[in-house]
């Protein structure tokens, strides 16, 4: 029986696939971010070291549990323009904090809106909700390149919708909408307006105002937190209207067998992920100090020398905007004839390039995109992506597609 191949390499020993994997070409940064800075990882050196995971509650230069909170905090709190930390709810991810949210606001007989580029992570809980009778829910149309109008809103309004949640950046197509606009819109409906912005964060400009009532992250993306951290931002009358959806422990109000009702600890029970939070709070602090906009020239400049490589590849499509400005670092293609899987085992074989194939945990926006149920196959840069790194995936696309399609006589690519 052969070895595992690894980037057109058989191994034989985990030393050597450990060398190979470094070498590996990483373009799934739309899924996580592979490489913590070197803060982050002292910081985490120091937190194991000095004994601060075992004996929580206790402080050893800092680390103690509520100071890593309060930092992380105070972190989120200026990098998305807000002035109250205890506003910022620290979750085990985006995922959960849009279960919390949703739960707890959504109340029998509501309707709810959300755009038809979700990821599951809001159209799971919401599907959810209106499988058990609970609430109503439209997921509004988008264009066959993610594109959402703000003026459809209205259009789906009944006297009971309470609601609008969107994405600000299809995970699948790369398409950033409008959110500005549309909470502007969805506010003049008197809707409670939710904000996911887990391709975002740490990547495009993120200020709470008065027409977001909540904003949810996720850490281990953008933001180059380990996974496992992430939260919501919480606007000032939003504590409000949602329930705790999770309780338990708190450390507060002990007495009592009901959730505290104050900020954070109505939402947070349970232990915390300490080592996640830390770097989270260390990554923000990081992002901070260097500003967005360097990291968004970088990836807008690697997206678009990746588009225009690939546009004369016969046999190949992209969809989506095909535009660097109009989208994240997220450029998603098929090919006629080709499997996507296929196509993501022949790059990571023969190329060592790290994709994903399939429908990214979006049907509906695959649906709007015309690639379901085949789905696409998703390149995703980082601000550490090289422009090396772009040219050689590239050339790895057209070395199997393109003169494949020659070969056939293929069809000319598209958008």
């Amino acid at each position: 029986m052969s070895s595992p191949k690894y980037a057109g390499v058989y191994i034989e020993n985990l030393a050597e696939k450990v060398y190979i994997f470094n070498r590996l070409i990483y373009m799934n940064h739309a899924s996580t971010s592979p490489r913590k800075s070197e803060r982050v990882k002292d910081a985490l050196t120091g937190l194991f070291t000095q004994d601060g995971i075992l004996s929580a509650g206790r402080n050893f230069e800092g680390l103690e549990d509520g100071a890593v909170m309060l930092r992380a905090r105070k972190a989120l709190m200026k990098l998305f323009g807000f002035s109250s930390a205890t506003n910022v709810i620290l979750t085990g991810g985006v995922t959960i904090s849009l279960n919390m949210i949703l739960g707890g606001l959504l109340k029998p007989g509501d309707h709810a809106l959300a755009t038809h580029v979700e990821h599951n992570a809001v159209s799971r809980p919401l599907a959810l909700l209106q499988k058990r009778g609970i609430i109503d829910v439209d997921f509004l149309p988008c264009g066959q390149d993610g594109s959402f109008d703000p003026r459809s809103i209205g259009k789906y309004i009944r006297p009971n919708t309470r609601l609008f949640i969107m994405t600000h950046a299809s995970n699948v197509l790369g398409t950033i909408l409008p959110a500005e606009e549309c909470f502007t819109e969805a506010k003049r409906f008197g809707l409670f307006t939710v904000l996911d912005a887990a391709q975002t964060a740490g990547l495009l400009p993120l200020e709470m105002n008065k027409n977001i009532d909540v904003l949810a992250f996720t850490g281990h993306k953008g933001l180059g937190g380990l996974p496992g951290s992430g939260g919501f931002v919480l606007g000032r009358d939003a504590a409000a209207a949602i329930d705790p959806w999770i309780t338990g422990g708190t450390g507060s109000a002990s007495q009592s067998l009901e959730q505290p009702d104050f900020l954070p600890d109505k939402y947070e029970s349970g232990t915390a992920n300490i080592p996640g939070i830390l770097s989270l709070a260390v990554a923000v602090e990081e992002l901070l100090e260097r500003g967005l906009s360097p990291i968004r020239e970088q990836t807008k400049n690697l997206t678009r020398r990746f588009l225009d490589g690939i546009r004369g590849i016969p046999n190949l499509v992209v969809h989506g905007p095909g535009d660097a400005e109009r989208s994240v670092a997220i450029v998603p293609v098929s090919s006629p004839g080709w499997d996507n899987a296929l196509l993501a085992g022949r790059l990571f074989d023969e190329y060592g390039i790290i994709t994903r194939c399939g429908l990214h945990c979006s049907p509906l926006a695959h649906q709007s995109a015309g690639t379901f149920p085949e789905g696409s196959l998703r390149f995703s840069f980082g601000y550490e992506t090289t422009e090396g790194e772009i040219d050689a995936a590239v050339r790895a696309l057209e070395n199997l597609v393109g003169r494949a399609a020659g070969r056939r006589g293929g069809i000319q690519a598209g958008n």
